[in-house]
């Protein structure tokens, strides 16, 4: 994880660190769509709306994304659709970054303008899920569109190698990875690090879900 110090864009707080991820787990081949919001929690609070039900769903704070995944892990365990052990959660930052990198160690796990939407290449607004070019793992829009909300509260790195990483034990803000329609292409970089108070609401703020082991 983490950007080299020659990294154009690179700003403090992406110390690069080598972490190990020992548990199987899956992550939304896109972010969460306003029809799939709508169609599990009864409303649909984005803001560009006009974009319709495969745009991103954005204004939901990362205490409402929580609330996502824990209704979506019951509904698909009460219809038997679950691995054994298994739970919908948000991804740690870790498991976002492995992801969206996706064997790649550049700025970017390909060519921009190809795979991501950001500012002056996406206009004013979010676009439907899945339009770009996915990476090498099948994931859409990992940069750009919206950012993603993470498990994690924001923290230093480690300086040394970790297993699994959770993030810092307390905090202020909750990770966001992944740059947005509003942003500029330095913050849709592999390695970038955002975040805000968990109760907070965006129009460029998102969260794709991930299938995780239970126990975490």
């Amino acid at each position: 994880m983490g950007s080299p110090s020659g990294e154009s864009g690179r700003v403090s707080g992406e110390t690069p660190h080598r972490v190990t991820i020992s548990k199987a787990y899956w992550l939304g081949a896109t972010e969460v769509t306003q029809g799939q919001w709508e169609s599990l929690m009864g409303s649909n609070p984005s803001n560009f709306k006009n974009v319709g039900k495969t745009g991103p769903v954005e204004q939901v704070s990362w205490e409402e994304a929580v609330e996502f995944c824990r209704k979506l892990t019951n509904r698909e365990r009460a219809a038997g659709r679950l691995p054994a052990g298994y739970a919908y959660t948000l991804p740690t930052e870790a498991q976002w970054e492995y992801a969206c990198r996706a064997g790649t160690t550049g700025a970017y796990a390909g060519e921009l303008d190809g795979m991501g939407w950001y500012a002056r290449k996406g206009g004013s607004t979010t676009n439907g899920v899945g339009q770009k070019r996915a990476n090498a793992w099948g994931l859409y829009d990992m940069h750009g569109n919206v950012s993603e909300w993470c498990s994690d509260w924001y923290g230093d790195y480690p300086s040394g190698s970790v297993t699994d990483p959770a993030g810092a034990s307390s905090g202020f803000v909750r990770v966001c990875r992944g740059g947005s329609w509003s942003y500029p292409a330095a913050s849709a970089r592999s390695a970038v690090r955002s975040g805000h108070p968990p109760g907070y609401r965006g129009s460029f703020l998102g969260f794709r879900v991930a299938l995780t082991p239970s126990s975490r």
